[in-house]
């Protein structure tokens, strides 16, 4: 039997069960945040932003993956005194991209802080058939807290001094972690208690040519760390920790109207179900008269964790990851209807002659990559590459309206102690675009927005 709490209970779970239990924070803020796409093809240009709404020292790990199998482009620590806001660009650069920050918050390396643009980098996919830094172009973005910084000599040297705003001495941050200094030779241990959350995070994808720009929010997991497992604090070079490694076993999940709480039989699965999907929908518009296009990214923030070791994949994904190809493609079924509730599959006249075409099934297609980006009728809104875009041509008579996918499907589920869920772990949006070509003077007029995907989730006990 479910275990659901009603949702006139949801503010003593602030003090009780949430306080133990990984799930994505609706009020947007968390200890995890996941910036579901970046790209610079085409000439756009991708900000991040995050901002730390509290009055505590914070260490974080950001950590940019590239869109095929969420392999790490660049990881570094940052170090964000109370109340900060820090921001960057991610650029193309020669055939891959890089970052850079104007933001002064310490970083180390230092690089980042002293605004150095810092090229993506390549290592972690040597052995794959497509493996050059085009495939940094296009991804994601992580940014997890590892630890509280109570040490006031290491909160000196974050804090903005104002009214400057510069920080006050990153360079003792970098000799910290330098060997034989005090991080190096304590794990990153001294001086730090453990997270406590308040991050919030958005980014843009905008190209400066069009004139377009589509803004999105990070989705945010709070209660996301287990406090046993100690801090993790770790160094710049250091892989660890990744989205999933120090989890929670145990998560919340909201549905129909209460909150589902349960433990997973690994960290990794508990933070997989609290982004469990069974169907996504969102709208589209193709309208020629406008000149409007529509995009969808969908990422499956933790499929690297099912599909990336040896040759079988684990559920809820079906596909193991292959070097050869550098695919790891899942089938999945859409539907979508027009702004008249019609489908494609509705006949076309039911008083015609006889025999009648058989209704079309629902056309099946496949998400090869961790972030694809789904575009409607070759429409190309976000300029998606071959590395994370599919196309999917819709039916004559099917400019506007709205669609929905389904994820479940055979192998498309996760066990958990509590539940089964049906679906895939996704989260994304929908970015539209419109063009005004005919203004005065022949002005061209470019608009773009994003909405984030309606998601219905599917489980049992």
């Amino acid at each position: 039997m479910k275990k659901i709490l009603p949702v006139a209970v949801l503010a003593a779970l602030a003090g009780v069960n949430a306080a133990q239990a990984v799930h994505v924070n609706g009020d947007g803020t968390g200890q995890v945040l996941v910036y579901p796409f970046y790209s610079v093809e085409g000439g756009q240009d991708t900000y991040i932003n995050l901002v730390n709404t509290t009055n505590e020292y914070k260490a974080v790990k950001v950590r940019i993956l590239e869109s095929m199998n969420s392999q790490e482009v660049l990881d570094f620590n940052l170090y964000l005194s109370p109340y900060d806001h820090w921001s960057a660009a991610i650029s193309a650069s020669g055939t891959g991209a890089a970052i850079q920050s104007f933001d002064k918050s310490c970083t180390v390396p230092l690089d980042i802080a002293q605004s150095k643009k810092t090229d993506f980098r390549i290592f972690q996919f040597d052995n794959d058939s497509v493996n050059g830094k085009e495939r940094t172009r296009e991804g994601y973005v992580e940014v997890i807290e590892m630890a509280t910084i109570t040490a006031t000599v290491y909160q000196n040297a974050i804090l903005h001094a104002q009214p400057a705003g510069i920080p006050g001495n990153c360079t003792l941050l970098d000799q910290a972690w330098a060997p034989g200094g005090s991080w190096d030779i304590t794990d990153g241990n001294a001086g730090v208690t453990n997270v406590s959350g308040g991050l919030y995070g958005w980014g843009v994808l905008i190209n400066v040519a069009a004139g377009t720009d589509a803004t999105y929010d990070a989705v945010a997991l709070d209660d996301w760390i287990d406090p046993t497992k100690g801090y993790l604090h770790s160094g710049p070079g250091d892989l660890a920790p990744d989205i999933t490694s120090e989890a929670e076993d145990e998560y919340d999940v909201f549905d129909e109207g209460g909150v589902i709480s349960g433990t997973a039989f690994s960290s990794r699965d508990a933070v997989s179900a609290t982004m469990m999907l069974g169907t996504i929908a969102n709208d589209y518009v193709l309208e020629a008269d406008i000149g409007a296009g529509t995009d969808w990214v969908v990422n499956f923030p933790t499929k690297r964790f099912y599909t990336n070791e040896g040759s079988v994949a684990d559920q809820p994904f079906t596909v193991a990851w292959n070097s050869n190809i550098s695919k790891a493609c899942e089938e999945f079924s859409i539907q979508y209807w027009n702004r008249e509730e019609r489908t494609p599959s509705d006949p076309i006249d039911p008083n015609d002659f006889s025999p009648q075409p058989d209704p079309e099934a629902d056309p099946t297609f496949a998400f090869c990559y961790e972030a694809n980006v789904l575009t409607f009728n070759e429409s190309n809104v976000l300029i998606a590459s071959a590395r994370s875009g599919v196309n999917l041509n819709l039916e004559t008579g099917f400019e506007n309206g709205w669609a929905r996918i389904n994820f479940q499907g055979e192998g498309h589920q996760l066990e958990t102690l509590d539940h089964t869920f049906n679906g895939l772990p996704v989260i994304g949006f929908a970015v539209q675009k419109y063009v005004n070509d005919n203004l005065a003077g022949g002005i061209n007029a470019s608009y773009q927005g994003s909405i984030l995907h309606k998601g219905d989730r599917v489980l049992s006990s």
